[in-house]
């Protein structure tokens, strides 16, 4: 590059880098015209033309700036992250496997095709990526985390990962029935993340008639913790609260989108917006209470709330663990999920609702039970089911599983089939266990009254640890299907426990696996037994403080009043 042409290019990148994007393209335009082939331009003015949000023209220029300069790797990075960006993933993964050619030692291809294989659900090719990626660069703790859950999505128990606090808060949550591990990761990724963000200046002091309480997620579309709140917002006294609800999440036409739109008093896309943004937004309604539905969990936007939008914030539901952030001042909780004398694992204040801390919705419905053969089931014989993710399932609970197996003859194994490549990887750990694979069987996902259907023709569900099922056990027990749990320490572990407590069946819940395979059994073998159980959860089912949606809203209430 000549000096004139430095100086040319040093001063559009000043005038980019100014704010003023729309002079800095016009510029870049008329310089391109003059010379089109410059890779310098043609890169600048891509990345000008994303500020602009016109991914389609950042593609070509990113192209014609890779093509000009070859092989470059900056371009063709950035190139692979809009394809990304725009679900081109199958030209993104070219882009990238091209690029790892001329730059093999560059963690970052790997790691970006690992992110895309992941995202994409091809989830062998992502462990292989990440293992790529974790040679050139061993130290990548959050990328090890991505390796481990990649694993443990599709069954791969080969590797054993060890406790450590580099990881993701989300990862720890998954992998250690450890609060103390869970609290120090979660500690440390928002010190690095969100805790140097600054904060909005005070608020000027206001007063409103009715408290006004916001709920931040990005699950407001056809998600679990869409579902479990349906009810919230409409029950909410209209004569002490206004209900805000904030998404940033995406819009699916949904109908259960359409009802939490329809039932609270604003509806707020925040899309759009940047986190600051996000938060001047909020700040601008007056919230009293800001409550966040995510934590660390896929999607989260705490760093809107690391800008203190709401004097006072709020976690619930979402994530079950500590968020460790400075920033949001209250955990809720119950007393089986954070028992006394447990608060140390969590920066947040605990507050605890007398029966449960989740919230159900009284208006699910089921189809109607189809047969067990329309099911792909036998006829005879019992029916386990664990329609937890297969992440969840760990070799030790599933030696349980096959150990129930041998036990009860004719008996076979329902799971969900979370991915395509868990079923062949589970039959194989049951072939090693001495159980016939047949004896385990798949369902595949389906909508919301079709999947409650299925629990129809279910006998007995298995819990998980030590992540334990959260709706997925509220939606057996709605469906009268008994649920054997193992409660740990820590929150994940013990929701199963606090929803079995307030569906009055703490008879259900075990603190080791020689007694939950010793309770699981004796329920398998006891058809009288387990109709007792059924028969209470079919006639109390509305009374129970578990689905008592109306009380809980009235408890939930006066925990925010008396705060």
């Amino acid at each position: 590059m000549s000096k004139t042409a430095q100086e040319r290019y040093f001063n559009l990148l000043s005038l980019a880098q100014s704010g003023d994007v729309v002079a800095a393209n016009e510029a870049l335009r008329k310089a391109l015209l003059t010379t089109p082939k410059e890779p310098n331009l043609l890169h600048l003015a891509a990345q000008v033309a994303e500020s602009l949000k016109e991914p389609d023209r950042a593609i070509v220029l990113y192209r014609r700036a890779a093509v000009a300069h070859p092989h470059w790797f900056e371009a063709t990075m950035n190139l692979a992250r809009v394809l990304s960006a725009q679900n081109k993933n199958d030209e993104a993964l070219a882009v990238l496997k091209d690029l790892a050619l001329h730059h093999p030692d560059r963690h970052e291809i790997p790691e970006a095709q690992a992110n895309l294989a992941q995202r994409t659900n091809a989830l062998p090719q992502a462990i292989v990526f990440w293992q790529k990626a974790l040679a050139l660069r061993p130290d990548n703790a959050e990328g090890r985390g991505q390796y481990f859950f990649c694993c443990r999505q599709i069954c791969d128990w080969r590797e054993t990962p060890s406790p450590d606090s580099a990881l993701s808060p989300n990862i720890t949550a998954i992998l250690f029935d450890d609060p103390a591990l869970q609290r120090a990761a979660a500690e440390r990724y928002c010190a690095q993340y969100f805790n140097r963000l600054m904060p909005l200046p005070p608020p000027s002091p206001y007063t409103h008639e009715k408290v006004r309480v916001g709920y931040l997620s990005s699950d407001f579309h056809a998600h679990a913790t869409a579902w479990l709140i349906a009810e919230l917002f409409s029950l909410h006294d209209r004569q002490r609260f206004e209900v805000y609800a904030y998404s940033y999440g995406v819009e699916d036409n949904s109908l259960i989108r359409e009802r939490l739109r329809q039932q609270a008093d604003h509806f707020i896309v925040l899309n759009a917006l940047t986190p600051a943004q996000c938060a001047e937004r909020i700040r601008a309604d007056e919230i009293d209470i800001l409550i966040d539905l995510k934590g660390h969990t896929t999607g989260a936007r705490l760093d809107i709330l690391a800008h203190r939008p709401a004097t006072r914030q709020l976690h619930w539901l979402g994530f079950p663990a500590t968020t460790g952030a400075l920033f949001i001042d209250a955990f809720i909780a119950d007393c089986v999920t954070v028992p006394n004398g447990s608060e140390r694992a969590f920066t947040e204040k605990v507050l605890r609702l007398p029966h449960t801390y989740q919230i159900n919705d009284r208006q699910k419905k089921a189809s109607k039970p189809l047969a067990k053969s329309a099911y792909g089931l036998p006829d005879k014989g019992l029916i386990f089911a664990s329609f937890n993710q297969t992440y969840k399932i760990t070799p030790e609970i599933f030696d349980v599983w096959c150990k129930l197996l041998q036990s009860v003859p004719d008996s076979v194994l329902w799971l969900l089939e979370s991915n395509t490549f868990a079923p062949n990887a589970l039959r194989g750990e049951a072939a090693k266990r001495g159980i016939d694979p047949t004896r385990l069987h798949f369902a595949p996902s389906a909508a919301q009254e079709d999947h409650l259907a299925r629990y129809g023709v279910v006998d007995l569900a298995l819990d998980t640890f030590p992540v334990g099922g959260h709706t997925t056990t509220s939606d057996a027990l709605w469906s009268g299907v008994p649920v054997v749990t193992m409660a740990g320490q820590s929150f994940v572990s013990r929701v199963a426990a606090s929803l079995l407590t307030a569906a009055e069946l703490p008879q259900l819940v075990t603190n080791n696996l020689d007694d939950y395979k010793a309770l699981a059994l004796r329920l398998a073998t006891d058809k009288v037994e387990r109709e007792v159980l059924h028969t209470h959860l079919k006639q109390k089912r509305l009374t129970l403080p578990l689905f008592d949606t109306p009380r809980f809203v009235k408890d939930f209430e006066a925990l925010l009043i008396a705060q």
